[in-house]
């Protein structure tokens, strides 16, 4: 035996009710930082409305009709002197937005009839952003040896949340990453001037800003080159003066020296340990002493090993084969 059915119209006012109650899903509300945002009640019944509680982290509002107008009272002090209702939608208007004011929010929609109070709970999210001001692009170039120049383009806001960016024309890749949107693109020397456009973006606004490209690596190449060629020239003259340097700085040293030694005149002394002391006995037969005689005839013999060899002696100094010799008996 077949089940009964309930009709398709009675199915579809259950589900109806249901969902008139609470919406689950948030509604998403954007708003600009310093301006306005209204969060929709959207109530099917206004007539039938006995207060709305409006809440987020902390209760924000209580808003009651009365007559054709709205009594507002505020409960948290963020919002004093900042809402507004219409009392045709009870939607609530936040205005001179705050990026604190983003977030979570709850209205509680309370209904009353005859018999039965019903409440209706509708959630938001809302999302505060900031007006972009126009973007700046910085280009940096890298010349190549085959006379392309590999040229990045960087674009970026300096305040911005949620910021795309768009080029216009695209060039060989793009790289979007830190809040920066790169472009790199290559060109030669015979390709013709080109316009860029770099476009950014966020829910609440839009700015561009443009830059000519006209083959930015002329005379880099050159120029480097140059440099490269001074710099060894430079390098090169420095070691060399250094060389001559130290060469004339030992020779000076050295003439110096030879002619201080010239200039004292006389030799340098003999070391103490260069004499030698010997006792020679010698007969009374070969040596006399008319005046005193001495039991024993000592002689000292003096060697000396001469430091320097003159052309002209003094009448007191005898010569003994290579040494000086004094005889005391």
């Amino acid at each position: 035996m077949a089940q009964p059915h309930l009709p398709f119209f009675v199915l579809f006012l259950f589900v109806g009710s249901t969902a008139s109650r609470e919406n689950n899903a948030p509604v998403v509300v954007t708003g600009i930082l310093g301006e306005s945002a209204i969060l929709p009640a959207d109530i099917p019944d206004k007539n039938k409305i006995d207060n709305i509680n409006w809440a987020s982290r902390t209760p924000v509002a209580v808003v009651t009709p009365e007559g054709t107008a709205v009594n507002i009272i505020t409960t948290h002090q963020n919002y004093k002197g900042r809402l507004n209702v219409s009392s045709k939608t009870y939607d609530l208007q936040i205005n001179h937005l705050k990026m604190e004011d983003a977030g979570f929010y709850r209205a509680d929609i309370n209904l009353k009839t005859s018999s039965t109070s019903t409440t209706i709970t509708k959630n938001y999210t809302l999302q505060i952003y900031r007006r972009l001001e126009q973007p700046k692009i910085t280009l940096n170039t890298i010349a190549s040896e085959n006379n392309t120049c590999n040229i990045t383009l960087t674009c970026s806001v300096e305040i911005g949340d949620a910021v795309k960016y768009e080029w216009t024309p695209l060039g060989e890749q793009t790289d979007e990453s830190n809040g920066k949107s790169r472009l790199f693109i290559f060109q030669t020397s015979e390709d013709v001037p080109k316009n860029y456009t770099c476009m950014a973006k966020n829910p609440v606004s839009k700015n561009s800003q443009s830059i000519l490209v006209q083959y930015p690596c002329t005379g880099i190449s050159k120029s480097s080159n140059l440099w490269f060629i001074l710099i060894s020239i430079l390098i090169i003259l420095i070691s060399t003066a250094t060389c001559f340097y130290l060469r004339y700085k030992g020779k000076k040293d050295a003439d110096s020296s030879f002619i201080t030694q010239g200039n004292t005149g006389k030799e340098p002394s003999a070391p103490a340990d260069n004499r030698v002391y010997d006792e020679i006995v010698i007969p009374k037969g070969i040596v006399s002493t008319p005046q005193k005689e001495e039991s024993l005839n000592t002689i000292y013999y003096t060697v000396q090993k001469p430091q320097k060899v003159e052309n002209s002696y003094s009448s007191n100094t005898k010569l003994l084969g290579t040494s000086t010799s004094d005889f005391v008996i």
